[in-house]
């Protein structure tokens, strides 16, 4: 290494521990800078970081003559031609892509784009035959799941970080309303009528000590009404609702998510004993969920099902399964008449595809996310492959002559897998775990927690809350009682004991490990523009004022962790250890429920409860006034 490369590493190490532990949030140098300056100076790979396409939507024209496709971290929208199967043309947004809805007259997109800099997303207005953008407008945090009315004159967007759907007039091009949901809704869909908005909260919003209860809700907008008119609990441990679909009747919605058997020792992985990979059939006109249904077999899981979709004749269904790499195709109306007069509870002894005519296709195409079907072909798109596939549902040919048929490549020259780009492929792959009943991905949605409490693999038989894997490489030991002595040490343990693979692909761990290291936060909801709001302005006062509060003694910045084991009196059913680690603060709007058995529901309580902190006195009495703790907990919820 030349001597100015070590001298440029020697004055980042030393900024990040010098300037890194100023008080103000907006001076906090992260751990993430050392890399992004590192490339900047051409010293580490992502300085010629290559531009993939990682197509996350598809959506067909109502003409069904085109495809258009979302390439998510390309930025743009590729046009496919459905009779050749070619890219014809592609258009350059702003920003991210993550979901895209077609004017019933196939004239405009209107494309669903997150934000880089600023907790706000956008909708870009496109002219297709003009082949740019015309327009934008405003809508929430981590935009995405466009659904046109179908008169044209209204879109609904799911914003995932603001907890609530935008309705927006395509008319005066304004949002006219937000409708508050659950917690981060990724996937809706709307129904042929218009009247239904059918909205799938991806996790579960109760305390993880709440056994009884704790579940994704999937919920029904009155959209005449602009408000919820049913919220209807998923199985007892779901998570994960990834994918949305309503059958062209109307009449049902299929939503896909997992089932965490979350009071099961984790022991082993096979016959859904920690996860089962699910499709939950809704009965939208009678507001209730009908059957849960196994995707699995036996003994082969069915990883990580996200997209979904029915065929305009509502003859197929499919379902893009994205940890095993496999596409799932079923006979719809059998489906149905099954579940319809299935026996038993939605337990663990629900519903499998047993009595259905289904087949799962592997597909050459890294974690399938986005499907739908065009006439009688099924399109599949690789998030990691940069490929939209084909899969014929012609009936003159049988099931078992049925195959891929085109491979169609979103990229002129495909691009090699940087081991950041293959690291983050392997978190979502099951096929790192026995049976490929699933991934890192599973408890871990996105590297952040599932929310629910878990009994690990040799973890003394105590249930623990899932946590974040964000600056996990920066915050040693890991696990809430310290097991492990880093984060290196944990991916190669969370192959072996949590994916059950008996040999650890050093190779594949140390891509694991790139893409841990590089994770960055999501700007928080709570910030104005970036910055702090004035609440959260008066709370980080607090926050750093010792004759107050005690925040930063155990919570400093920049990593707010020291790092140590600390007392922390929340009480524990489980386990007697009293010595928790010190988690981060980072994203703490959207890790909920917290501590270490996930039994305080909101910051406040986190921050209230007796003997966390000194924000109430020994006798009692409080430190601070209730105006006080809000900011407080605000500027908390903004880092």
């Amino acid at each position: 290494m030349r001597k100015d490369k070590r001298t440029t590493i020697f004055v980042l190490i030393f900024l990040l521990y010098t300037i890194g532990y100023s008080y103000d949030i907006n001076s906090v140098v992260s751990p993430n800078f050392i890399f992004e300056t590192l490339a900047l100076n051409k010293d580490i790979e992502t300085a010629a970081w290559p531009k993939y396409s990682s197509p996350t939507d598809l959506v067909p024209s109502n003409n069904r003559k085109k495809l258009f496709v979302a390439e998510q971290t390309a930025k743009s929208i590729a046009i496919i031609d459905v009779e050749s199967k070619k890219v014809e043309k592609k258009i350059q947004l702003p920003n991210e892509v993550t979901g895209i809805a077609v004017s019933p007259d196939d004239t405009r997109l209107y494309a669903t784009c997150s934000s880089e800099l600023w907790p706000d997303g956008f909708v870009a207005v496109v002219d297709i035959g003009l082949g740019k953008v015309t327009g934008r407008i405003g809508v929430g945090h981590g935009a995405r799941s466009p659904n046109i009315s179908p008169d044209g004159k209204t879109l609904y967007v799911c914003n995932m970080f603001d907890n609530d759907v935008s309705v927006v007039d395509l008319v005066s091009k304004k949002e006219k309303k937000r409708i508050k949901v659950i917690r981060e809704p990724v996937s809706s869909a709307i129904t042929p009528d218009g009247k239904t908005l059918v909205v799938a909260n991806s996790l579960p919003h109760e305390i993880a000590t709440d056994s009884l209860t704790i579940t994704n809700k999937v919920q029904l907008i009155n959209t005449a009404e602009g408000k919820v008119s049913k919220t209807i609990p998923l199985t007892i441990g779901s998570h994960s609702a990834f994918g949305v679909t309503v059958d062209p009747s109307g009449k049902y919605a299929l939503v896909t998510h997992l089932i965490g058997m979350f009071n099961h020792e984790a022991t082993k992985v096979g016959n859904g004993w920690i996860h089962t990979n699910n499709l939950a059939l809704i009965d939208i006109d009678g507001k209730t969920i009908v059957n849960d249904v196994s995707l699995d077999a036996p003994e082969i899981g069915a990883a990580n099902p996200f997209g979904v979709k029915i065929s305009d004749d509502g003859k197929f269904g499919a379902v893009a399964l994205s940890g095993s790499n496999e596409l799932f195709v079923f006979d719809f109306p059998k489906f149905v008449d099954v579940v319809k007069n299935a026996k038993g509870s939605l337990s663990a002894s629900f519903t499998t595809f047993a009595d259905v005519d289904d087949k799962k296709i592997w597909v050459d195409g890294k974690a399938p996310r986005a499907v739908t079907i065009i006439d009688d072909l099924i399109y599949i798109a690789g998030y990691f492959s940069d490929t939209v596939l084909t899969y014929s549902l012609d009936t003159k040919t049988s099931a078992a002559g049925r195959k891929i048929q085109d491979i169609i490549v979103l990229q002129e020259s495909p691009r090699p897998l940087t081991s950041h780009r293959m690291g983050e492929y392997r978190f979502f792959d099951a096929s790192l775990c026995e049976g490929t009943w699933q991934s890192c991905h599973s408890c871990h949605p996105f590297g952040r927690p599932d929310g629910l409490n878990w009994i690990l693999n040799n973890s003394q038989k105590t249930p623990k809350n899932a946590k974040t894997m964000l600056y996990s490489w920066w915050t040693p030991r890991t696990g809430w009682a310290g097991k492990r002595d880093n984060a290196y040490s944990s991916v190669r343990f969370g192959i072996k004991e949590e994916l059950f693979m008996k040999v650890v692909d050093e190779r594949l761990a140390i891509s694991i490990d790139s893409f841990l290291v590089r994770m960055k936060p999501v700007p928080s909801p709570y910030l104005v523009k970036g910055k702090l709001s004035e609440k959260a302005k008066k709370g980080r006062e607090i926050y750093y004022d010792r004759s107050k509060v005690n925040c930063i003694v155990c919570h400093p910045a920049p990593l707010f962790t020291d790092l140590k084991f600390h007392v922390v009196n929340f009480p524990d059913p489980w386990d007697a250890t009293r010595e928790w680690d010190t988690p981060p603060l980072h994203e703490s709007w959207r890790t909920a429920p917290y501590n270490h058995i996930g039994s305080s529901e909101t910051m406040e309580e986190c921050i209230v409860a007796p003997g966390h902190s000194n924000v109430r006195k020994s006798d009692g009495t409080p430190n601070l006034t209730s105006e006080e703790i809000e900011c407080l907990v605000e500027y908390v919820l903004s880092l």
